[in-house]
Protein backbone atom coordinates (compact mmCIF):
# COMPACT_ATOMS: atom_id res chain seq x y z
CA UNK A 1 0.00 0.00 0.00
CA UNK A 2 1.30 3.38 -1.09
CA UNK A 3 0.75 6.09 2.08
CA UNK A 4 2.65 9.13 0.06
CA UNK A 5 0.05 11.40 -0.23
CA UNK A 6 -0.51 13.74 -3.12
CA UNK A 7 -0.56 17.17 -3.07
CA UNK A 8 -3.17 19.36 -4.69
CA UNK A 9 -2.40 22.90 -5.97
CA UNK A 10 -3.30 24.85 -3.02
CA UNK A 11 -0.99 22.21 -0.55
CA UNK A 12 1.97 22.63 -2.73
CA UNK A 13 1.40 27.15 -2.92
CA UNK A 14 1.59 26.99 0.94
CA UNK A 15 4.62 23.72 1.04
CA UNK A 16 6.40 26.08 -1.29
CA UNK A 17 5.72 29.31 0.84
CA UNK A 18 7.24 27.47 4.31
CA UNK A 19 9.96 26.17 1.96
CA UNK A 20 11.15 29.46 1.06
CA UNK A 21 14.12 30.78 1.47
CA UNK A 22 15.52 28.03 3.78
CA UNK A 23 15.72 25.28 1.57
CA UNK A 24 15.71 25.36 -2.35
CA UNK A 25 16.11 22.08 -3.28
CA UNK A 26 13.07 20.74 -1.72
CA UNK A 27 11.48 23.76 -3.21
CA UNK A 28 11.92 22.75 -6.47
CA UNK A 29 11.43 19.56 -5.90
CA UNK A 30 7.64 20.70 -6.03
CA UNK A 31 7.66 21.24 -9.76
CA UNK A 32 6.98 19.25 -12.55
CA UNK A 33 10.42 18.96 -14.59
CA UNK A 34 8.87 20.68 -17.55
CA UNK A 35 6.99 23.02 -15.01
CA UNK A 36 6.66 26.82 -16.30
CA UNK A 37 7.34 29.67 -13.98
CA UNK A 38 6.02 33.40 -15.25
CA UNK A 39 6.65 36.75 -14.13
CA UNK A 40 4.96 38.41 -16.94
CA UNK A 41 6.52 42.20 -16.33
CA UNK A 42 9.87 40.97 -14.73
CA UNK A 43 10.78 43.05 -18.20
CA UNK A 44 10.55 46.10 -16.30
CA UNK A 45 14.26 45.57 -14.32
CA UNK A 46 15.40 43.47 -17.13
CA UNK A 47 14.53 40.32 -15.66
CA UNK A 48 13.36 37.06 -17.47
CA UNK A 49 9.68 36.70 -17.77
CA UNK A 50 9.49 33.44 -18.65
CA UNK A 51 11.33 30.23 -17.09
CA UNK A 52 10.85 26.48 -18.37
CA UNK A 53 11.68 23.57 -16.37
CA UNK A 54 13.06 22.81 -13.03
CA UNK A 55 16.36 23.90 -13.46
CA UNK A 56 15.49 27.30 -15.04
CA UNK A 57 13.27 27.82 -12.21
CA UNK A 58 15.79 27.00 -9.44
CA UNK A 59 18.23 29.71 -11.00
CA UNK A 60 15.56 32.29 -10.85
CA UNK A 61 14.72 31.96 -7.24
CA UNK A 62 18.64 31.04 -6.42
CA UNK A 63 19.12 34.69 -7.73
CA UNK A 64 16.03 36.26 -6.14
CA UNK A 65 17.11 34.62 -2.81
CA UNK A 66 20.64 36.29 -3.31
CA UNK A 67 18.83 39.47 -3.65
CA UNK A 68 16.93 39.26 0.01
CA UNK A 69 17.75 38.63 3.46
CA UNK A 70 15.56 37.45 6.15
CA UNK A 71 12.46 37.02 3.60
CA UNK A 72 9.48 36.40 5.48
CA UNK A 73 5.54 35.10 3.80
CA UNK A 74 2.74 36.12 5.18
CA UNK A 75 -0.50 37.52 4.97
CA UNK A 76 -1.57 34.07 2.83
CA UNK A 77 -5.12 34.19 1.11
CA UNK A 78 -6.11 31.31 -1.45
CA UNK A 79 -8.67 30.96 -3.54
CA UNK A 80 -9.59 27.55 -5.51
CA UNK A 81 -10.19 27.36 -9.47
CA UNK A 82 -13.54 25.82 -10.06
CA UNK A 83 -12.82 22.79 -12.58
CA UNK A 84 -8.93 22.49 -12.20
CA UNK A 85 -6.27 21.89 -9.60
CA UNK A 86 -5.49 25.08 -9.42
CA UNK A 87 -5.71 28.07 -7.15
CA UNK A 88 -4.83 32.00 -6.95
CA UNK A 89 -3.49 33.52 -3.87
CA UNK A 90 -2.70 36.63 -2.51
CA UNK A 91 0.49 37.49 0.02
CA UNK A 92 3.08 39.57 1.25
CA UNK A 93 6.70 39.38 1.75
CA UNK A 94 9.54 41.35 3.73
CA UNK A 95 12.97 41.21 4.37
CA UNK A 96 15.99 43.34 3.78
CA UNK A 97 17.76 43.93 0.23
CA UNK A 98 21.26 42.11 0.73
CA UNK A 99 23.18 45.38 -1.29
CA UNK A 100 22.05 48.10 0.68
CA UNK A 101 20.06 46.50 4.05
CA UNK A 102 16.90 48.62 2.59
CA UNK A 103 13.71 47.21 4.04
CA UNK A 104 11.81 45.63 1.22
CA UNK A 105 8.35 44.40 0.80
CA UNK A 106 6.01 43.27 -1.78
CA UNK A 107 2.54 41.88 -2.28
CA UNK A 108 2.31 39.00 -4.33
CA UNK A 109 -0.42 37.52 -6.72
CA UNK A 110 0.27 34.17 -7.91
CA UNK A 111 -1.71 31.92 -10.02
CA UNK A 112 -0.50 28.46 -8.86
CA UNK A 113 -2.18 24.87 -11.43
CA UNK A 114 -0.76 21.93 -10.64
CA UNK A 115 -1.11 17.89 -12.21
CA UNK A 116 0.12 14.80 -10.16
CA UNK A 117 1.25 16.48 -7.21
CA UNK A 118 3.58 18.58 -8.56
CA UNK A 119 3.33 22.46 -9.97
CA UNK A 120 3.35 22.72 -13.47
CA UNK A 121 2.59 26.17 -14.09
CA UNK A 122 3.34 29.08 -11.60
CA UNK A 123 2.65 32.72 -12.95
CA UNK A 124 3.59 35.17 -10.08
CA UNK A 125 2.94 39.55 -10.59
CA UNK A 126 3.98 42.00 -8.29
CA UNK A 127 4.81 45.50 -8.43
CA UNK A 128 7.75 45.84 -10.61
CA UNK A 129 8.43 49.29 -9.93
CA UNK A 130 8.24 49.13 -6.58
CA UNK A 131 10.62 45.82 -7.17
CA UNK A 132 12.98 48.18 -9.33
CA UNK A 133 13.03 51.08 -6.60
CA UNK A 134 14.37 48.32 -4.11
CA UNK A 135 16.86 46.82 -6.31
CA UNK A 136 18.33 50.52 -6.50
CA UNK A 137 18.06 51.41 -3.59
Amino acid sequence: MNDVKILNAEELLLRSLELLPRDLDTWVALFAEDAVFELPYAGTFDAPTRRDGREAILGGMTWFMSLINDLKIGDVTVHTVAGRDAVVAEYAATGKMSANGRSFDQIYIVRVEARDGLIIHFTEYFDTLRFKNHLEG
